[in-house]
């Protein structure tokens, strides 16, 4: 009986530990970023892609939910979302700026899925929309990376097709 007690005492004292120490309170989206994406989720991010793919704000919440399956088909996935709302969407872009600045792992993540996998018409695409905010003092900079993300995509797509 004494040992049990004893036992159960530890236990309770390592657990008050992590939580006083704030290791069992990691936000969800955090916490996923740091595991892997089992398939029911990975599953359930794909369907719910469809829907978030159309503004940034959804693609953003989306992303935060499903971090860590971040992979594959998904990532691809991501990156025709990511694409599609800087060539197609580029009224948009304020949003996008205003979500960057305040979530600049966002933004990182953003500029990330701008890659070879998208077709070179939105490559291209993107580049002449990020040429439309030269004079833009608060975009200029992101423009910029957008567009070098855009043009290094266009090099290693055009090496990949050799």
């Amino acid at each position: 009986m004494i040992f049990i007690r004893f036992v159960c005492a530890r236990s309770l004292t390592f657990l008050g530990l992590l939580f006083g120490l704030g290791l069992g309170c990691v936000p969800f989206s955090q916490a996923s970023a740091y595991g892997n994406c089992p398939p029911e989720m990975n599953s359930r991010a794909g369907s719910l892609l469809v829907d978030a793919r159309g503004d940034w704000s959804s693609l953003f919440k989306h992303q935060r939910v499903f971090a860590s399956c971040d992979d594959g088909e998904l990532g691809e996935g991501y990156s025709e979302a990511v694409a599609n709302l800087f060539a197609q969407r580029w009224d948009q872009f304020g949003t996008f700026v205003a979500l960057a600045k305040t979530h600049p792992d966002f933004q990182n993540w953003a500029i990330r899925h701008i890659d070879a996998t998208v077709s070179d018409d939105d490559l291209n695409r993107i580049i002449l929309n990020s040429n439309t905010c030269i004079n833009n003092a608060a975009g200029e900079k992101l423009c910029r990376v957008i567009r070098q993300s855009a043009a290094n995509a266009l090099m290693e797509s055009a090496w990949m097709r050799r």
